[in-house]
């Protein structure tokens, strides 16, 4: 696909390829950590529909936005989710989507023929009562079935594993699972949003056991361009990826995400809630100069959360990949 000249890029000289959509808030588990991607519920009005979402995707991929990753709450609640990749697939060059993988086994097969690219499956936990009480009362064997029938309808899946107090102990067993079913892996540190102080006081724990682990198992490691994230190339073949989100200026320096709500406002980050672009009326409008105006805007509002003393621009850190 062909990249439009005029990507945006904003003043840290960060350009804007990606759109991570959540397409709802609404959610059939009750994760004790969940932060609903920053955004308030009160704020929300109704969900956009497929053709909406459709509509975004041909104007973003017009501004260089060719990357779009639907999310939630739970995207696969919404009984039109397949009408919803089917929209967006045809104008950009990667869908992907983020899933509890509850439902999965359902919709595996008409998402991956309505091109969906990739999916990320949450998987905190391979002990059913840890599963349990993460979740609010999950099924671990659906989300594992889920697991299955997404490999199988030709998709490639990446797993979610959030470490927390509760389920620290297992990041091997997770390593291990992936390795096995042939997938990709994001370990994740927990982020203080959506959570009590004191809750996350509790919840919270150091990854650097499974970076050192890491280190010592990996047969090659560099900083993926996408946020600088660590990246360990196992033996198994599979990578595994360390998301250190919190307190972190080289992962926002290499950021090139904007964030949508469900309907329709542009967020510049996930630690801004207030920080919001309304696109709503041009969406439902249809009204193509004004999405590009909202889009624009967006970018311009755009900056890291958190930055290197003294650097006003990031772009030199940009760098530092291989």
């Amino acid at each position: 696909m062909k990249i439009p000249p005029d990507l945006l890029v904003d003043r840290f000289g960060r350009p804007v390829n990606k759109l991570r959509v959540s397409i709802t808030l609404r959610c059939n588990h009750a994760c004790i950590f969940c932060h609903r991607e920053g955004i308030p519920a009160s704020q929300v009005k109704a969900e956009l529909g497929a053709g909406d979402f459709g509509f975004v995707a041909e104007v973003a991929s017009s501004l260089g936005i060719v990357d779009f990753k639907l999310t939630g709450g739970e995207p696969l609640v919404r009984d039109d989710v397949v009408d919803i990749v089917s929209a967006i697939s045809q104008y950009v060059r990667d869908v992907s989507l983020v899933t509890n993988a509850s439902r999965l086994r359902k919709f595996a097969q008409g998402l991956a023929e309505a091109g969906l690219s990739r999916v990320n499956v949450s998987l905190h936990s391979l002990r059913e009562d840890v599963f349990r009480r993460i979740t609010g009362g999950g099924s671990l064997s659906d989300v594992l079935e889920g697991i299955k029938a997404a490999i199988d309808a030709g998709l490639k899946v990446k797993l979610n594993y959030l470490m927390l107090s509760l389920n620290a102990d297992e990041f091997k067993d997770i390593i291990d699972y992936a390795s096995r079913v042939g997938t990709d892996l994001n370990v994740i540190e927990l982020i203080p949003i959506g959570t009590p102080p004191n809750i996350y006081k509790e919840l919270h724990v150091e990854i650097s056991p499974v970076e050192e682990y890491l280190r010592k198992q990996a047969v090659k490691v560099w900083l993926a361009e996408f946020q600088n994230r660590p990246t360990y190339l196992m033996p198994s073949g599979i990578k595994v990826y360390v998301i250190k989100g919190f307190g972190n200026p080289y992962l926002c320096a290499r950021c090139t995400r904007l964030r949508m709500t469900p309907d329709g406002k542009l967020q510049t980050c996930i630690y801004r809630p207030d920080l919001l672009v309304d696109a709503r009326d041009a969406i439902l409008r249809r009204d193509t100069e004004g999405l590009k105006d909202a889009f624009k805007r967006a970018t311009e509002l755009r900056e890291p959360y958190f930055k290197l003393p003294g650097k006003t621009s990031l772009t030199p850190i940009m760098s530092r990949h291989a």
